[in-house]
C-alpha cells in the first residue's frame, strides 16, 4: 500500500512538473505614442536578442532604443554582478560616466537588479547616453532589458545640459525617462517555471 501511494505520488510531481508553462521574459509593446518597431530580432543557440526603436526613426539615426536579450549560459548568475560588470566597462566608450546601483530586489520569486548609467558623451558622437536597466536571474537563463536615450553631451552625465530656449525639449526627455523607469518596473517580468508572479496565470 505505502509503495503505491509513493508511485502515485510521484507519479502525480511528475504530471505537474510537466505541465508547468516554460521560463519566459514578459516584454509588452513600448507605450506610445508614437510607436514603437522591431529593428532586430535574433534567436539562437546563445539566446535572443530583440532590439525596438519608434516608427520613424531608422537604425542609422536612432535617438530612442528598447532591448531585450537572455543569457542561457549565465542562468541563475547575479544579477547585481553582471550589472557590475556592465558599468565597469562603460567609461572605455564614454566620457563623464555616472552610475547609479545595482539595486537588488525580489519580483516574482527571482532575483533583480535595477542599475542606471549616465554617459556625458559617447567617444567619437556628438551626444550623452542614459541606459536604464533591468536584469533578472531566472533559473534557465539571464535575463537583461535595457532602455536608452540620446541626449545633449554635457561634461557630467548625471547633470543634463540643454541649450537655452530647449527647455521643452527638457521636459520631454525627463517625462520619457519617467515613462522608460516605470515601464521596466511594472510590466517586464518573468513568468513560467517558478514564477509567483500574479500576472502569469
Amino acid at each position: 500500500m505505502k509503495s503505491w501511494m509513493t508511485a502515485l505520488a510521484a507519479a502525480l510531481l511528475l504530471c505537474g512538473a510537466a505541465q508547468a508553462a516554460p521560463e519566459h521574459l514578459v516584454v509588452p509593446p513600448y507605450p506610445g505614442p508614437p510607436a514603437w518597431k522591431l529593428l532586430t530580432d535574433k534567436v539562437g543557440p546563445q539566446g535572443f536578442y530583440h532590439e525596438h526603436i519608434p516608427v520613424g526613426q531608422t537604425g542609422d539615426d536612432f535617438t530612442d532604443i528598447l532591448t531585450d536579450q537572455d543569457f542561457p549560459n549565465l542562468a541563475s548568475y547575479d544579477p547585481a554582478a553582471y550589472l557590475r560588470t556592465v558599468f565597469g566597462g562603460i567609461p572605455n566608450a564614454c566620457s563623464g560616466v555616472r552610475v547609479s546601483g545595482p539595486t537588488p530586489m525580489t519580483e516574482g520569486g527571482f532575483r533583480v537588479v535595477y542599475g542606471q548609467v549616465y554617459c556625458g558623451q559617447q567617444n567619437g558622437k556628438p551626444f550623452g547616453v542614459d541606459i536604464f536597466y533591468k536584469v533578472i536571474s531566472g533559473d534557465d537563463a539571464l535575463y537583461v532589458v535595457s532602455r536608452e536615450f540620446h541626449v545633449p553631451p554635457s561634461a557630467n552625465g548625471a547633470l543634463l545640459s540643454f541649450p537655452p530656449g530647449q527647455a521643452a525639449r527638457a521636459a520631454a526627455l525627463l517625462k520619457a525617462q519617467s515613462i522608460g523607469d516605470a515601464y521596466l518596473a511594472k510590466q517586464v517580468y518573468l513568468c513560467g517555471g517558478r514564477s509567483t508572479d500574479a500576472r502569469c496565470k
